[in-house]
């Protein structure tokens, strides 16, 4: 850990929006870097006289992760900001149902406990502020190269790799460990908060995007037991059906999904200028559940090809489920 130092007051701002990828084939350019695509929870930290972690949706999640409540002492000026990824790792790779068990606890008891069976890691992949100046402006070459002089890696803050050139070779490598995916930036690329750009690419092994669940069905011959949820998602500004999942789950997954499900039930269809599916006994549910899902490809009717349901998205608003991604 570093040595104490004497903080100046400086006064950074209270959220800031996370720059977002597009999706893309994978592709080879040495006008680009190539980096690893963690699954795990995307996190802000404004490192000062102390840590606080911001969520993608703008939530203070600082007391739902306490081993990275002293990542400040890791870094060697004060008033920074780091772009990154909180992750859980087992088996060596990041496991983001392990990682979700942790987001969703708030008994402190519980989450103390939770320090050695699901330890995290910040992964830090960017530099937003540096000695309380912003470097938005700044290409991402120079906010990289500040970032690795200023971080002192340890157990809980470590500085991502990235390679370039060969974005080809180097997501099939991803791909063939498993892991999520390769995100592509341009080595000149500005930081545009809240928006998703074409200087920062990601490239997925399959198909991998957000939905809102707007209903769902049960098992007609089972006692109850839930059978699929109906998928969601905005087009050109409406909400429009992208067809039903009813593989992934495992059998808790599916008591409490249709229990939490239960509580937000809807008379009638959230879909709006769009043709709803013409399937019995759906029972529609506002629009607030977001969920991810896999899938190979879209249908010629606009539904999801091979899905299967993956996880559920608390960090994703519904209104961010915007198709194509």
């Amino acid at each position: 850990m570093l040595s104490q130092r004497w903080w100046s007051p400086i006064f950074l701002p209270k959220f800031i929006k996370p720059m977002l990828a597009s999706l893309a084939e994978p592709f080879d350019s040495p006008e680009y870097t190539y980096e690893i695509k963690w699954d795990g929870y995307r996190a802000l930290a404004f490192l000062d006289s102390n840590t606080r972690l911001q969520s993608r949706n703008l939530k203070d999640i600082t007391g739902i992760f306490p081993e990275l409540s002293q990542i400040h002492s890791f870094i060697k000026q004060t008033g920074t900001v780091i772009d990154g990824e909180i992750i859980a790792l087992r088996n060596g790779k990041p496991d983001f149902r392990e990682l979700q068990k942790r987001g969703q606890l708030r008994n402190k008891s519980q989450i103390l406990n939770a320090l050695k069976s699901i330890p995290v890691t910040y992964i830090a992949f960017d530099l937003l502020y540096l000695n309380g100046q912003p470097l938005f402006q700044e290409p991402l070459e120079t906010r990289r190269s500040l970032l690795a002089d200023n971080l002192h890696p340890s157990t809980q803050l470590v500085l991502t790799d990235s390679i370039e050139s060969k974005g080809i070779a180097y997501f099939n490598s991803i791909a063939a460990m498993g892991l999520e995916g390769v995100i592509a930036k341009k080595k000149n690329s500005v930081y545009s908060p809240g928006k998703r750009t074409k200087t920062w690419l990601k490239f997925k092994r399959r198909q991998r995007d957000p939905f809102i669940i707007c209903g769902f069905v049960i098992n007609p011959t089972s006692r109850g037991e839930l059978s699929s949820l109906v998928l969601g998602a905005y087009l050109d500004g409406r909400l429009k059906y992208f067809g039903m999942v009813g593989t992934g789950f495992s059998r808790k997954e599916l008591e409490i999904t249709l229990k939490e499900l239960q509580k937000i039930v809807s008379r009638s269809s959230p879909f709006t200028g769009s043709i709803t599916p013409k399937l019995k006994d759906i029972s529609w549910t506002k629009p607030l559940v977001v969920c991810e899902v896999e899938y190979l490809e879209l249908t010629d009717d606009g539904s999801l090809r091979d899905p299967s349901f993956k996880r559920f998205r608390p960090d994703i608003k519904p209104a961010e489920c915007i198709y194509p991604p």
